[in-house]
């Protein structure tokens, strides 16, 4: 008689279950809903997409999102979740009925979109709808973005947040004025978030932990302060920006500084001007689901081509004002779309998330020593002499740059 060993076998699974990772995003970003891009399907042709893409967008073209964004003869096929795979791609169809793209849902509006101007017109901004970011936070806050320092005994301190806000009052007046309907995303020297870099603490132990970053009481301290002064505090602004101003274009306030020990600020140099539209992405940069999404949704608005036309106008009128040299980039944070030295394509959170046409302005170097004499000397009325030659107080001539840039812009466009 045959013997049969009787065996018990645990039940083997047809499919190992695999475990999904946490997705890949921004600090404080939110995951994309892909069905959002649904009202862009057939608006764009294959050309124009892969020329935005490459020209403006992607640091160094097909390198930086291979394996992200496919592009085949009809359609771009993007990856939802760049660390799994799994999860699939959006299908997004190219335009092929036509040369030419459709217009896109945007909320913004071109200058030919406004109705036109008369002649000699002394209101040559009404009806454009201009949001102003004064970037930074003022007053008790400036201990946490870190752009304040004091050089010398029986000075000012140099406070950019407070600073870029007296810039944006000035150009709120100033457009008004001319015609503009002009909203500023914060008014006063404290934050539009309601986070806190103490509620931030356990966003901050995740996204160390899910960047593979060990979460140390130091490390959490710092993103928590990055999350808040920076990412949070941009995110609030785009909300009131997007949902509620919904402006034709958004001028983003700064001032640049050089390197330097902040334990021990210094004089340095050179003083120089710069503008940023979006661009220039990283690999890293668009492996981030959001950033990705932020991204292609510029790039199917084409707000590229009213960035770029906006600000050479106002780069002209700016590097007029200040008399500054422009500044340059090695190719690495920002790259050149075109030959304008003034004009630099970067990828920054609010000229991302702001989705409409950004001019985001870089003027001044603040640890510069005529610069720094220029901000003790406060918002003086006329001219006063600085390194022999006589100019206005920073701050309007600062104003000044843009709206003769904005005036010239719309004149020359409506």
């Amino acid at each position: 008689m045959a013997l049969v060993a009787n065996f018990a076998f645990d039940a083997i699974p047809l499919e190992a279950e695999v475990e999904v990772p946490n997705p890949f995003i921004a600090r404080l970003g939110k995951l994309p809903d892909w069905s959002d891009l649904d009202d862009y399907q057939y608006t764009i042709t294959r050309e124009e997409f892969t020329y935005l893409l490459n020209h403006c967008y992607a640091r160094n073209q097909e390198e930086e999102y291979r394996d992200l964004i496919r592009i085949e003869q009809d359609r771009a096929l993007i990856l939802k979740q760049s660390n799994h795979p799994a999860s699939g791609w959006y299908d997004l169809r190219f335009r092929t009925d036509s040369l030419i793209s459709a217009t896109p849902k945007r909320y913004w509006r071109a200058p030919t979109e406004l109705d036109g101007l008369q002649p000699n017109s002394t209101r040559p901004l009404k009806g454009v709808c201009i949001a102003i970011d004064p970037g930074h936070i003022g007053g008790r806050w400036v201990i946490w973005d870190d752009r304040h320092f004091t050089i010398g005994k029986d000075t000012i301190e140099v406070r950019e947040g407070e600073m870029t806000l007296t810039v944006a009052r000035i150009l709120q007046r100033d457009l008004s004025l001319l015609g503009a309907t002009v909203a500023l995303t914060r008014n006063g020297n404290h934050p539009v978030t309601e986070d806190r870099v103490e509620t931030l603490q356990e966003e901050a132990r995740a996204y160390l932990r899910n960047r593979n970053k060990v979460p140390s009481s130091g490390a959490i301290a710092k993103t928590a302060k990055a999350m808040f002064a920076i990412s949070s505090e941009i995110r609030a602004r785009s909300d009131l920006l997007n949902e509620e101003f919904q402006p034709d274009l958004a001028l983003c306030l700064h001032f640049n500084a050089s390197p330097m020990n902040m334990r021990r600020p210094s004089f340095q140099g050179p003083n120089h001007l710069h503008l940023l539209i979006n661009g220039c992405y990283s690999r890293g940069e668009i492996e981030e689901d959001d950033t990705r999404f932020e991204m292609l949704l510029r790039i199917l608005q084409r707000i590229y081509y009213e960035e770029v036309r906006l600000s050479d106008a106002i780069s002209r009128t700016m590097k007029f004002e200040t008399r500054l040299p422009s500044f340059s980039y090695d190719g690495t944070n920002g790259m050149s779309v075109n030959n304008n030295d003034i004009l630099w394509a970067r990828n920054l959170l609010a000229n991302r998330v702001f989705m409409c046409p950004v001019v985001f302005f870089e003027p001044y170097c603040m640890n510069h020593h005529e610069v720094h004499a220029r901000v003790q000397a406060g918002e003086y009325r006329g001219l006063r002499e600085f390194n022999g030659t006589y100019r206005k107080n920073i701050y309007q001539e600062y104003a000044d740059g843009i709206t003769a840039g904005l005036v010239n812009y719309f004149r020359h466009r409506r």
